[in-house]
């Protein structure tokens, strides 16, 4: 076990050379694969002393995996779609914005139409008064607003 993991790193130790000393276009080239004599793997360039059993070895140094950088127009096809979806971004931010303000302004006047108003409190017999049916109509309508203002704003949300 010990002798395969030798050889094993001496592959890579070789391949790694090859690699840092003129990259993979050199490795095209013939690799030899012999024992040594202390019958130890070794990969070379050269091939070995005269008399001595030997491998001739071609890497393969075809690419491998997936290229993912865009080619020709898939870049500009990549950048204008990134630009639309930023757009598109801007424009249902504003959406929601301006949802938002709606919402905040029908609570504001639902807030300040909470006191009531001329001729929405009837008289009672002993003196006092009470609010009315006018009164509490209009306050129904601003809520109502209220209502549809909040449901516009998180329908824009949902979006």
């Amino acid at each position: 076990m010990k002798r395969f993991f030798r050889a094993l790193l001496s592959a890579i130790f070789t391949l790694a050379l090859l690699a840092a000393g003129g990259g993979l276009a050199q490795a095209q080239q013939t690799l030899y694969k012999y024992l040594d004599a202390n019958g130890k793997t070794v990969y070379a360039d050269k091939p070995p002393p005269p008399g001595v059993k030997y491998e001739k070895i071609q890497p393969n140094t075809a690419p491998t995996g997936v290229d993912s950088r865009p080619r020709g127009n898939e870049a500009e096809d990549v950048n204008a779609a990134i630009q639309a979806r930023r757009a598109k971004q801007a424009e249902h931010d504003q959406r929601v914005e301006m949802m938002q303000r709606n919402y905040d302004a029908a609570l504001a006047e639902l807030e300040a139409g909470k006191i009531p108003q001329e001729g929405e409190r009837t008289q009672n017999a002993n003196g006092t008064s009470r609010l009315n049916d006018d009164y509490f109509s209009r306050i129904g309508q601003l809520q109502k607003k209220v209502d549809e203002a909040r449901d516009a704003l998180d329908a824009v949300r949902r979006e």
